[in-house]
């Protein structure tokens, strides 16, 4: 079997903690989208999103392809999805019911002057389904949405993944021409969506992530060109946000910055976490442990501070900076709670 890679794991904890700074910078963004909450247009806070969105969900992704290659070493194709809805599909169905109403309601009263309670607004967020962002008040997947699609990818992958083991076995030019193959497409299906998610291009980069990030030979070769990546993302990345946020024209020139970035920031992050995050202790290990979870709360966190906050008078600007700290500060708390409680850790998707 293949020792732990534990980068691997610090890689992903680092990429979900980002995401506070991602959320609360929706609040500023300046391409009209309402999110949860909204105070006004600020450029530079909208940067952030339009910096992290292109590279950000499919990293996601492509790690859990690579931890998918070290679970399917010790368990069965059927025993493999077995334990993703359960790990997944329990947390799925908890946050959907008690955490995104939480989402909606603030939204409802910020967006649309609603004045009831609470537990009122279930009586709207179970009736009133129109575009599933929840932002008008109504039912959301909410940040959920990435739970959702992460089991139909395993499901997926789990069968495309049978049958190329089955047909090629270790033919390695046929599976030279497989990873090819599945980089283009992921770059060529980058703005192809269903449901509003890029959900061909995640289902390459998991399957890159299964057959090709998981191995350690391929990653030091991209160790050793890593230079030519970042030099390639910082040049597109910076171009594309100027493009999307304060030119916004030239669209063709911004699609193919965004493709670009998309397409080199990955290796940059894989090599950045295979030179400086390969290690393993006991603080490394919990916060691994706990990212799905992370995950799962920061969001309505995040929302409640912002909402919170500006009730107080503060500007836009110290509002970010206190939501941040807040955010952080109770996310990590929270998570820290959820792990000492059984039935928690269940509704959470803990392993025992």
């Amino acid at each position: 079997m293949k020792p732990r890679v534990n980068y691997i794991d610090n890689l992903r904890t680092v990429n979900v903690s980002l995401l506070i700074i991602y959320h609360l910078a929706l609040a500023y963004n300046s391409w009209g989208e309402a999110n949860y909450i909204f105070f006004e247009e600020v450029n530079p806070i909208a940067s952030v999103v339009v910096f992290m969105s292109p590279w950000f969900m499919p990293l996601m992704f492509l790690l859990a392809g690579v931890s998918a290659s070290f679970s399917l070493e010790k368990r069965s194709y059927s025993a493999f999805i077995k334990e993703r809805f359960k790990r997944l599909g329990i947390p799925l169905i908890f946050g959907v019911i008690i955490i995104n109403p939480i989402l909606s309601f603030i939204a409802d009263k910020t967006h649309n002057g609603y004045d009831g309670g609470y537990f009122e607004h279930y009586s709207v967020y179970f009736t009133k389904f129109t575009d599933l962002t929840g932002y008008d008040g109504g039912f959301t997947l909410g940040h959920f949405w990435f739970i959702a699609v992460l089991i139909i990818i395993s499901c997926i992958g789990c069968g495309v993944i049978k049958v190329i083991d089955s047909a090629i076995k270790s033919n390695r030019l046929a599976m030279l021409i497989i990873n090819c193959t599945l980089i283009i497409l992921a770059i060529a299906l980058f703005d192809v969506t269903l449901f509003g998610k890029r959900i061909p291009t995640y289902l390459c980069v998991y399957l890159l992530g299964y057959y090709l990030f998981s191995k350690q030979d391929f990653i030091e070769s991209l160790v050793s060109l890593r230079w030519l990546f970042i030099v390639g993302f910082v040049l597109f990345s910076t171009v594309n946000v100027i493009l999307f946020v304060y030119i916004k024209d030239y669209e063709l020139l911004n699609n193919i910055c965004n493709y670009t970035s998309f397409a080199t920031e990955i290796p940059v992050l894989i090599c950045l976490g295979k030179t400086h995050l390969d290690y393993a202790n006991t603080i490394s290990r919990y916060c691994s442990k706990l990212s799905y979870v992370f995950y799962i709360v920061h969001f309505p966190i995040v929302v409640l501070c912002q909402y919170f906050i500006s009730l107080t008078g503060v500007g836009s600007i110290y509002n970010f900076v206190l939501s941040l700290v807040a955010s952080t500060i109770l996310t990590c708390g929270a998570c820290c709670i959820i792990d000492k409680n059984k039935i928690t850790r269940i509704l959470f998707g803990l392993k025992k």
